[in-house]
């Protein structure tokens, strides 16, 4: 029997009544275009119903279950109500949880696309400041947040299979010092850029709290040692650890992430300037591990550059769950098509006006020219690439095309007006 509420408290139910009335109200909203599952920290879920000019919202007080647990129960249950394709429901997991380890409260939304009906709904999840956790957490969600740097290593626990790379022990200290230096200053860049920027704070809250230093090992393409902070050295050599690691590995079938992933600055890169994203093997782990490959050449990107970029390289981690080759389906491509809309909004907010000036320019050229265009890089006038540069706090060739790129990008999203169709547009360049 449901307990009904009394002014703004919300109602005490049971996790089937809450599953039942979730997809009932669900069914009877059929405008809906946008739906929000978010936690609140008084181990309240509050879901709202988004129609045109009307915001439904109920509070619930499950009584009988982990509120978290019932959040993801939710997603399931709405799967083939809204509908939400295989890979937007698994992945609601891992980015809920993603968020809850960093201490704030997971907010996941759906939005109808502007496609046929029937059509898989897109997904995401939000991080919203307050404390998520209550004595109602079951063991695995009730997880306090982090404390501490994940950078913040002691300089004498290095792991001995790390010392091994060097030739002494004061050399292991002076590139990790370095290798950290370069992190920083990354994290640092992406964390101006996301400052203030609500859909980037959980791209920010998980390179803040779930990304550690990694070290390759040279001469072994994608091994490396990741560094647990503030952890005791570890007494194995690199050949043991290497060994643990291929007993550990099963053969067959996706292996998933660890939960961290991780920074690996790279001192002398050359001519490599733009971060990137890879799986590799953590031998210290034995398991598969995301990393951040960040590089740290004689010349730089601008600070805003660098930082718009590594949020972009850490949304793509964030979607990275097992360490496989991802299906190249309609539902991956409109993951692509999310990130670059991502990118897009991040670039609005840093670069204003000015970027925004530049997509339009384009727009209007697609428009003449009826189709994409033989020669983007004659769009924009002096005006406007020294406006776009100075909004970057002034760029050198390459990257004024870089971001200019993009915001061609940008326009070829604007005059298809549907994500649907931007994907698709994608899935044609790539081939």
């Amino acid at each position: 029997m449901t307990t009904g509420a009394t002014g703004n408290e919300p109602r005490v139910v049971t996790e089937r009544e809450f599953l039942d009335e979730l997809v009932s109200v669900t069914r009877e909203r059929a405008a809906t275009e946008f739906l929000y599952l978010m936690a609140r920290g008084d181990a309240v879920i509050a879901v709202q119903w988004e129609q045109p000019g009307v915001d439904h919202l109920r509070r619930y007080r499950v009584r009988d279950r982990c509120p978290h647990c019932v959040a993801l129960e939710a997603v399931r249950a709405l799967s083939p109500v809204l509908p939400l394709d295989v890979l937007r429901a698994g992945r609601a997991r891992p980015q809920y949880e993603t968020v809850l380890r960093t201490g704030r409260l997971p907010h996941l939304a759906f939005a109808r696309p502007a496609g046929s009906a029937g059509q898989s709904w897109l997904g995401d999840c939000h991080a919203v400041d307050g404390d998520p956790h209550t004595g109602a957490d079951c063991a695995r969600h009730a997880v306090p947040a982090p404390t501490g740097d994940p950078l913040d290593l002691r300089p004498g626990a290095l792991p001995r299979a790390l010392r091994e790379l060097y030739p002494h022990d004061a050399a292991a200290t002076a590139d990790i010092q370095q290798r950290l230096r370069i992190a920083r200053d990354w994290r640092a860049d992406a964390q101006a850029v996301a400052s203030g920027v609500r859909e980037a704070a959980a791209t920010w809250a998980f390179l803040r709290t779930s990304c550690v230093l990694g070290v390759p090992v040279p001469g072994a393409g994608g091994l490396v040692l990741a560094l647990a902070p503030h952890g005791a050295g570890d007494d194995r050599p690199l050949s043991e650890l290497h060994t643990a690691a291929l007993r550990a590995l099963p053969t067959g079938g996706p292996l998933p992430y660890q939960e961290r992933a991780c920074l690996l600055p790279e001192p002398g890169s050359g001519s490599q300037r733009m971060p990137s994203y890879a799986g590799a093997v953590d031998l210290i782990g034995a398991a598969p591990v995301r990393t951040l490959r960040l590089p740290a050449p004689r010349r730089p990107l601008s600070t805003t550059g660098r930082g718009v970029l590594l949020l972009f390289e850490a949304r793509h981690a964030m979607g990275r769950h097992v360490a496989a080759a991802p299906e190249r389906d309609s539902a991956y491509w409109e993951s692509e098509a999310a990130l670059n809309v991502f990118e897009f909004t991040l670039l609005e907010r840093v670069a204003g006006r000015r970027y925004q000036d530049a997509v339009a320019a384009y727009v209007q050229a697609l428009r003449r020219e009826g189709d994409l265009l033989a020669r983007p890089h004659k769009v924009l006038d002096r005006r406007r690439r020294k406006a776009l540069s100075a909004a970057f706090g002034g760029l050198d060739d390459d990257e004024l095309h870089l971001w200019a790129s993009v915001a061609y990008r940008n326009a070829i999203l604007v005059l298809l007006g549907d994500l649907t169709a931007f994907a698709a547009h994608l899935r044609r360049q790539a081939g």
